[in-house]
């Protein structure tokens, strides 16, 4: 639901912050007091594209702001993390978008960045908008689709179909790319043979690149290597009277020849042998360097053309000796494969039979439950037409699997595109008055006809539906008394699980609202805006009366307004 509604300097809007509350929610005022531009707002939030004139007069930039309580909604969280987007942890999701008068729109989510269309999708998520504005979900066939799905318990088994169908295409691309024509093939498994025997005639090691580097950098500085250790041991060893060596042990042999006198000139004249010790250990190591090593300009030259053979392997085929065997296993591999691709194209051929019998199986199977939930459906929302103004209209649900020649399966004798969710073209049809054709929901009258169909559907389908705020404008065009009232009913009905926005200029639906709020506006310094104001039960009883009875309200008309508020309110 909707927590916190916040716009800026969008039309007439200067600043409005709205807290819509749990329920049915209902939004009265006068034509052009600014009840379609908060709702516009709201749209240009879940994604609706954006005009330059839509931002105040006199501004450069137009907000709208949003905070969601989405703990109820388990696909949000994935739907954040796929886009790199963060989720809060006290499970409220803030949306933000902003419209320059330069062009240079931002989108938030939850703080951080994120395109249009990111936007649009967490929208559909979020809220339903029926009206006069475009963000209406159920005219989409793959939605119409989801709610029948949802709605007869088919998911599980549309689940299925999906598993199926990914394991047949997946074995579909393999054979394709293994049935090559014979010039393709010989010509690919002579560039394997290739690649293979020049890894394996170099004869790689793990560890070889870096062993010749270490000794390649050792052979070009060969007499810089002999002459600096040579010093080194003059130093420590060869030097007459200051030999580091024999300096230490002097050293040691004089303190200890103190520690009758003082305990610690022992204790330091041991720590000095130990250094001796160890400057005798490194001395020899140097001294042994100086006899096995020597500069050989013959090896240097057979070390380079090895480091030259490893490095042209390194730019072909890896980085690294691990990645060029990986590289020559992997092609080792495809070679087998490539030399017995009869056999293999064979074994995926059977496959893909035993694959697509089980897909066809299991899609008609789900042809015929849609058809019996449509059927179902339909006749449900007949009935919820029926008692909202549509006393005769016909509604049907359109289930038809795709046929097609070169379709990977089929039934009674043809052919059938599939896809991941099955083989059927699914589209809600309706006729609303007598005489007329069955046509698409979505070529239907707009405005609040197509509202009163949509809120039929929702009231039907409510269980399976999991978007939490719904939002209807102009559903009450065109309607009055009983259906008015039938409307209001099916509203506060569905407002029981979900959050329901509505607009309208009729008291028979105003009465329901669990929170009722005036839209107005006026002029002040010049300047005209639009606020917004939540009504308390007097102020609901003032403004009741003046949707019966307009700007001439009597006592006769208030008490009216008290008797619609009353029961709803004991109730």
């Amino acid at each position: 639901m909707i927590l916190e509604l916040n716009i800026r300097n969008v039309s007439l809007i200067s600043e409005l912050r709205l807290e819509p509350g749990n329920g049915l929610v209902v939004l009265t005022g006068e034509t052009g007091a600014g009840k379609s531009i908060l709702l516009g707002a709201l749209s240009l939030l879940l994604g609706e594209r954006a005009s330059i004139d839509s931002i105040r007069t006199g501004c450069e930039i137009a907000t709208v702001e949003a905070l969601f309580d989405v703990a109820k909604l388990s696909r949000i969280g994935p739907l954040l993390e796929s886009h790199g987007l963060s989720s809060s942890e006290d499970q409220t999701l803030l949306l933000k978008r902003e419209i320059s008068r330069q062009g240079r729109g931002k989108c938030y989510v939850n703080g951080g960045l994120a395109t249009l269309n990111i936007l649009r999708e967490i929208g559909d998520e979020l809220v339903d908008l029926h009206g006069q504005h475009e963000h209406q979900s159920l005219l989409h066939r793959d939605r119409q689709q989801d709610l029948i799905d949802a709605w007869g318990g088919l998911n599980e088994l549309r689940s299925q179909v999906n598993k199926i169908y990914v394991q047949l295409r997946s074995s579909r691309e393999a054979r394709k790319r293994l049935a090559l024509d014979e010039a393709e093939r010989a010509r690919r498994l002579d560039l394997l043979n290739f690649q293979v025997n020049e890894i394996e005639e170099a004869g790689l090691q793990p560890g070889e690149f870096e062993s010749l580097s270490e000794e390649k950098s050792r052979l070009t500085h060969a007499e810089r290597l002999l002459g600096t250790v040579q010093g080194v041991l003059e130093i420590l060893y060869r030097r007459e009277n200051t030999a580091v060596r024999d300096g230490l042990a002097e050293a040691a042999e004089s303190l200890a020849g103190l520690s009758a006198f003082d305990s610690n000139m022992g204790m330091l004249a041991d720590d000095i042998r130990s250094a001796e010790a160890q400057v005798s250990e490194v001395t020899e190591r140097l001294s042994d360097f100086t006899q096995t090593f020597e500069a050989d300009p013959e090896r240097l030259v057979l070390v380079e053309e090895r480091l030259d053979v490893l490095h042209t392997l390194q730019r072909k085929y890896g980085e690294n000796a691990g990645a060029i065997l990986s590289f020559r296993d992997q092609a080792v591999v495809e070679r087998e494969k490539l030399g017995n691709q009869d056999e293999e194209v064979g074994r995926l051929a059977q496959e893909e039979g035993r694959l697509a019998a089980e897909l066809s199986e299991l899609a008609e199977r789900l042809s015929n439950e849609r058809r019996e939930a449509g059927e179902k459906l339909a006749g449900c929302l007949e009935a919820e037409l029926k008692e909202l103004g549509f006393l005769q209209a016909v509604f049907k649900v359109k289930v038809l699997p795709r046929e097609d020649p070169a379709g990977w399966i089929g039934w009674a004798g043809k052919n059938f595109r599939c896809g991941p969710r099955g083989a059927d073209e699914v589209e809600f049809l309706i006729a609303p008055n007598p005489g007329e054709e069955l046509k698409p929901v979505s070529r239907t009258a707009s405005g609040g006809e197509l509202s009163r169909i949509m809120l039929a559907i929702k009231a039907v389908a409510a269980s399976a539906a999991e978007v939490p705020v719904m939002i209807f404008d102009e559903i009450d065009a065109g309607i009055g008394g009983a259906t008015a009232e039938a409307v209001g009913r099916k509203l506060a009905a569905l407002a029981k699980e979900r959050q329901v926005i509505v607009i309208t200029h009729l008291a028979q639906i105003a009465r329901f609202a669990h929170a009722h709020f005036q839209v107005s506006k006026g002029v002040e310094h010049g300047r005209t805006s639009t606020t917004v104001e939540h009504l308390d039960n007097e102020r609901r009883v003032e403004e009741l009366a003046h949707l019966l009875a307009g700007d001439r309200i009597t006592e006769t008309a208030r008490q009216h307004a008290r008797e619609l508020i009353c029961p709803v309110l004991d109730s």
